[in-house]
């Protein structure tokens, strides 16, 4: 058998590459050209004041908890109060937000089905795709297309999931390198949506790290390498502690 002509070995590997670009680039657009035609023709102005009306008062410098009564997870309006901070009180910049984050949560999904169908043979990649396409109209902000929570938690999930995914695969590589990388920010990205909306970012939270302690005891128990899952274990921590910091330094604890 001859071996493989170095010039065309990696040509494989350079097209399904550059077949995922595609891919993913046509997704984006297509779940972010959803929003913003969304937005122009319609506006739910309950919810979209309310999340706003607060956002602006982070802006101006009042603090959640302290300063005024709010009962929800910080970060959704922590970001829109930044981006008022950065773009004036204008709408357009929260179009923007809902349509790179509609995009980024469909593109999000894709690849994590990809890597669930792995196995599946030739045709998963043409599958992940199929399964990914009801969400171009069906998507995060496709039908509610102004920033809230719910789609922000949403998306924070499956950012923590392909992250556990890619933990997953580092500690697979043979060489080692960054492999350490991966499952810390796994962890990490666990405690996020905790803080965009409690419900389900605590849902997420109970689910997945007794998964992760469970999988750290079978790992023992066959004498197998279970670092990465120590890992995950202690960026969840160190996020999760960092988070009730700054909390604490700002808002105050009690308050919150």
């Amino acid at each position: 058998m001859q071996p493989p002509d170095p010039d065309t070995a990696g040509a494989p590997t350079r097209e399904i590459r550059k077949h995922d670009w595609i891919t993913a680039s046509l997704l984006f657009l297509a779940a972010a050209a959803i929003v913003v035609w969304q937005n122009s023709r319609l506006a739910v102005l309950w919810d979209l004041s309310y999340i706003l009306e607060n956002a602006h008062r982070i802006a101006q410098g009042q603090i959640p908890y302290r300063d005024f009564p709010f009962p929800y997870a910080p970060l959704t309006f922590l970001i829109q109060a930044a981006l008022i901070k950065l773009g004036g009180r204008v709408f357009w910049h929260t179009t923007v937000y809902c349509a790179v984050l509609n995009g980024l949560a469909t593109v999000l999904t894709w690849r994590i089905l990809v890597n669930v169908l792995r196995d599946c043979g030739s045709k998963s990649r043409w599958l992940a795709i199929l399964l990914t396409l009801p969400l171009i109209p069906l998507g995060i902000y496709s039908i509610f297309p102004h920033p809230f929570y719910d789609p922000d938690c949403t998306f924070a999930i499956l950012l923590a999931i392909y992250l556990l995914q890619k933990g997953g695969q580092a500690a697979l590589r043979q060489d080692g390198r960054s492999s350490w990388l991966w499952p810390l920010l796994a962890g990490a990205a666990l405690i996020i949506p905790l803080f965009v909306k409690q419900n389900t970012g605590l849902a997420l939270i109970v689910s997945a790290i007794p998964t992760v302690v469970f999988l750290i005891g079978i790992a023992i128990a066959r004498r197998e390498p279970s670092r990465q899952y120590v890992l995950t274990i202690t960026g969840a921590a160190l996020a999760l502690g960092l988070g009730l910091l700054l909390i604490s330094f700002t808002a105050g604890f009690r308050n919150y």
